[in-house]
């Protein structure tokens, strides 16, 4: 687990590249003689070979679903919470849901995150904006919430009968001979009476058992399940441990299928097919508005239409240019992450030197209180409360990281964040030095706006709340590494 963890957060670094990129005083990347630390020949970095798919073509679909979503995203409230009102097209439908499709070995399950069965409140989706798959959409605006029922009953003094329909967490492994797959889901939805293949031996097992118990049948103790579940005439071991959330009497649930596009956005359902179980709760209704001048001299105070001419002709290919300066900075971030495995494989970084070491830590650690201030004042904002008690439990979620995995989250700057920064940061001034690329003083001047506003436009805040969040030193070395990379990748040659 810790290893995996590292693994990703690494490639995930690596990825973002700079979002942790801090300034340097102790060591000077500069003034140093990186040769010390980096062993690196020009064919190494210069005109190397990468496989990456063409950039993505802006089609008119693209540019309809990018206005929709914008529309949408300055819709106003009618109406909160009603019960009897059928969802149309720019409402928000709150329910209860259990997306499902086929793992690996056949088995209908929820990927992670496609259930809220066991977290007690409803989900809320958009109509419209490409949020949920078009069949989905279409299912979700047949029926009002008066038409659907869904009540667990999640008190311990309830028992579980054969009848019933549980909702579970649950981790299980399978053996079959020599191969062995696990995996853990949450909010599996399990009818007793008719249970799924293959849970048939755990639904007899559930029986008797209350809201809030564990269960375990031989992943820690216990015993696994044995019986034939892909008809080979061999019995595979089904091993289940996890715990009953809920339990549901007379429910009824609607259910939808749809075969989502290959090109959706949530990888986790792309080019599948996928069943969904599902209760809606209740409708909030909005209006949505039209394109006028007004709406986008508010909110995109950077178009400018001509006099006299068609807004919305002139909107779409604004649009349109936005979207393909998009796919190329995604094409772009593509041979990037490339470039930089390209790198972990050449293992040139020959060690860290210990002051460049301790001044990250001391910088990173800086930086998250800085950021533990910044969202602790927004969530204040908007919730009146900061749900971080301290800098320690808001590293854990800044960081998406497991408490099991590290002893605190100074371990984790450490041994993961510290020193992949510290390594791209070498490889990126070596090559500058050696290159002459490094960013002249026009360069920072020009550059500066453009890469607070980039920021700030990606986060929905004001240019100067980017610069106060992350420091101008943050972005003059964005812009260090943007020159290194933009010359790398120009060299590179893709296949």
């Amino acid at each position: 687990m810790k290893t995996n963890r590292r693994l990703r957060a690494t490639a995930f670094l690596a990825a973002l590249a700079l979002l942790l990129l801090l300034s340097s005083c102790g060591f000077s990347y500069e003034k140093s003689n990186l040769k010390r630390y980096v062993n690196l020949a020009r064919e190494d970095y210069y005109g190397i070979t990468v496989s990456v798919p063409e950039a993505k073509d802006v089609t008119e679909a693209d540019i309809d679903l990018e206005i929709e979503t914008f529309r949408l995203e300055h819709r106003t409230l009618v109406t909160e919470g009603e019960t009897t009102r059928h969802a149309q097209w720019g409402d928000t439908v709150n329910l209860y849901y259990c997306m499902m499709t086929e793992n690996e070995n056949g088995w209908l399950l929820p990927p992670d995150g496609f259930s809220n069965m066991t977290e007690g409140e409803t989900g809320p989706f958009i109509i419209g904006g490409g949020v949920i798959p078009e069949g989905f959409e279409a299912a979700l605006t047949d029926h009002a919430a008066t038409e659907t029922a869904f009540a667990p009953i999640t008190e311990e003094t309830a028992t579980v009968a054969a009848t019933d329909v549980v909702y579970l967490d649950l981790t299980y492994r399978l053996t079959d001979g020599e191969k062995t797959s696990s995996d853990s889901h949450l909010g599996v939805r399990l009818d007793l009476s008719a249970p799924d293949a293959p849970w048939a031996g755990l639904a007899a097992s559930l029986a008797g058992l209350h809201p809030g118990d564990e269960f375990d049948f031989g992943i820690n103790g216990g015993e696994p399940f044995a019986s034939d579940l892909d008809g080979d005439g061999e019995d595979e071991t089904l091993a289940v441990a996890g715990v009953v959330w809920g339990v549901s009497r007379g429910e009824k649930l609607a259910k939808a299928e749809t075969d989502v596009p290959a090109d959706f956005y949530d990888r986790e359902i792309a080019g599948r097919h996928v069943v969904m179980y599902y209760a809606i709760d209740s409708v909030d209704e909005y209006t949505v508005p039209e394109i006028t001048k007004e709406l986008l001299a508010e909110f995109v105070p950077d178009f400018a239409p001509t006099e006299g001419g068609d807004l919305n002709e002139e909107f779409r290919d604004y649009v349109y240019n936005l979207l393909v300066s998009q796919s190329r900075r995604e094409w772009h971030a593509a041979i990037e992450e490339q470039i930089w495995a390209h790198f972990d494989e050449l293992d040139c970084v020959k060690k860290l030197p210990g002051s460049a070491i301790r001044d990250e830590i001391k910088r990173q650690e800086k930086q998250l209180e800085r950021q533990y201030e910044y969202y602790g004042v927004l969530f204040e904002e908007k919730y009146g409360v900061n749900p971080y008690a301290s800098v320690e439990e808001f590293g854990y979620a800044y960081y998406e990281l497991e408490k099991t995995d590290y002893a605190d989250v100074h371990e984790y700057l450490r041994e993961v964040s510290v020193p992949s920064v510290v390594r791209q940061k070498l490889i990126v001034y070596f090559i500058a030095d050696r290159e002459g690329w490094k960013a002249t003083k026009e360069e920072y001047e020009t550059e500066l706006p453009k890469q607070v506003a980039y920021y700030a436009e990606m986060e929905g805040i004001t240019a100067a709340e980017a610069m106060e969040k992350y420091g101008e030193q943050f972005f003059r070395e964005a812009i260090q590494y943007n020159k290194v990379l933009t010359n790398l990748v120009e060299a590179t040659k893709i296949k």
